[in-house]
C-alpha cells in the first residue's frame, strides 16, 4: 500500500467521523474541524505524493504555483464570505459553495475529455468516457440546482 493510499484512507475515515459529528449541535464544530483536517490531508497528499508514469518518464503533479495560488485565493474568498454572511443567509452561502464544487467537477470533466481525445493512443476506454460524462452531467446539474437554490 502506498503512502498516498494510506492518506486517502485516513482522510476518508475523518470525513465519515466528521459527518457523523455534524448530526449533533454539540459536536458539530469539532466534526467540521475533523473533516477539514481530513480534506487537508487528502489535498496535500495528492499534491506532494501523486506521480504518474508517461512515456518512460516519472512525472509529479507539477504546477505548484497555480495550485497554491488557487488554494490561497479560495481560502481568502471563502473566509471573507463566511465572516460577512449573516446567519439567516447561511443556507444560500452553503448552496453557492456547493454549486462551485459542481461547476469544478463539470470543468474537470471537460478538461479530461479533451485530454483523452488529444492524448489517447486510439484506444479510448469506454468506462473512462462514461465516468467523464457522468462527472459533467452531475456537476452541471449540481451547479444549476445550487444556483437556483442560492437565489431564493
Amino acid at each position: 500500500m502506498s503512502l498516498l493510499t494510506l492518506c486517502y484512507i485516513i482522510a476518508s475515515v475523518t470525513f465519515i467521523i466528521g459527518l457523523k459529528m455534524l448530526s449533533n449541535p454539540a459536536t458539530a464544530r469539532n466534526g467540521n474541524l475533523i473533516a477539514a483536517a481530513g480534506m487537508t490531508m487528502a489535498i496535500f497528499g495528492t499534491i506532494f505524493l501523486y506521480s504518474y508514469h508517461e512515456e518512460g518518464v516519472d512525472k509529479s503533479l507539477g504546477n505548484y504555483a497555480w495550485i497554491f495560488g488557487g488554494i490561497i485565493v479560495g481560502s481568502i474568498v471563502g473566509t471573507l464570505a463566511a465572516k460577512r454572511v449573516k446567519m439567516t443567509a447561511m443556507p444560500q452561502m452553503v448552496s453557492m459553495f456547493n454549486g462551485m464544487g459542481g461547476a469544478c467537477a463539470a470543468l474537470i470533466s471537460m478538461v479530461e475529455y479533451d485530454h483523452i481525445i488529444h492524448h489517447s493512443d486510439g484506444e479510448t476506454q469506454m468506462g473512462l468516457l462514461i465516468v467523464i460524462l457522468l462527472g459533467l452531467i452531475i456537476g452541471s446539474v449540481s451547479f444549476a440546482g445550487s444556483m437556483i437554490a442560492q437565489a431564493n
